[in-house]
């Protein structure tokens, strides 16, 4: 679920400097589902492509960092989000290991918040860092009068919506998100031999208590069943681990 989906003849492939890109179809039909609580058309659609910028943005900083390695990735966006990938031979028997790895998964979040913070520094540099409101975490209320304006500045929410908030939901010790490959590398240097094992504990713990969150304080029974099934993965990960020199 989730690996790189089946190719179908409804992906759209595209070229972006040198990085094969591919969106599956149900990439398309997630956004949607996703943006269409109680909203009109238009919000719809700003939802979707900024949806799509952003993942993009994140996996590209993935990609880039890749590429700095040696390596020729591509990038496939689908239903659960996105994956940059890269065939390890193409690195010409290189291998990736330790901060390197680290590297490239913090390298997915932290350009989601580069691309946030340039949103923000734009307003500020155009004369409308008045319209740029920290209420909560983070988000720019849409103030400006008129039609067109008024879905600018949505889809800037929706911009720093998904950048900031879809780079620290990567960021969780859970695997196979950006810090569930982070702490997999660390607990790794500190503890070769059961470094993964204890990654996988944290990652079944920290998947178990944010799917609680989302069930009895968010009420959202998208996050509970998306957090349940990493969960799940992290528990039949172990399980297979059972009986291994490593246990």
């Amino acid at each position: 679920m989730l690996g790189e989906p089946e190719r179908t003849s409804y992906d759209l492939n595209f070229s972006f400097f040198g990085f094969p890109v591919r969106v599956h179809p149900l990439f398309w039909l997630v956004a949607v589902l996703l943006g269409a609580r109680g909203a009109d058309p238009p919000a719809i659609l700003i939802w979707v492509v900024a949806m799509f910028a952003a993942i993009f943005v994140h996996e590209l900083g993935h990609a880039v960092t890749m590429r700095a390695y040696g390596f020729y990735p591509w990038i496939v966006l689908y239903g659960m989000g996105g994956l940059a990938s890269y065939d390890p031979s193409s690195g010409r028997g290189r291998r990736i290991s330790g901060w390197r790895n680290i590297a490239i998964s913090f390298a997915g979040p932290l350009a989601g918040f580069l691309l946030a913070a340039a949103i923000v520094i734009a307003l500020i540099a155009s004369g409308n860092g008045e319209r740029v409101e920290f209420d909560g975490l983070f988000g720019i209320q849409p103030v400006v009068r008129g039609l067109a304006r008024v879905r600018v500045a949505q889809f800037l929410n929706d911009m720093l919506l998904m950048c900031f908030y879809w780079g620290l939901v990567n960021l969780l010790p859970i695997y196979p998100l950006d810090g569930g490959h982070i702490a997999r590398e660390v607990f790794a240097m500190a503890d070769p031999r059961r470094g993964l094992r204890g990654s996988l504990i944290l990652s079944f713990v920290a998947a178990t208590v944010m799917a609680a969150v989302g069930a009895v304080l968010w009420r959202s029974i998208l996050t509970a069943v998306f957090f349940g099934y990493l969960a799940y993965g992290s528990y039949t990960m172990l399980q297979s681990m059972s009986g291994r020199d490593r246990w």
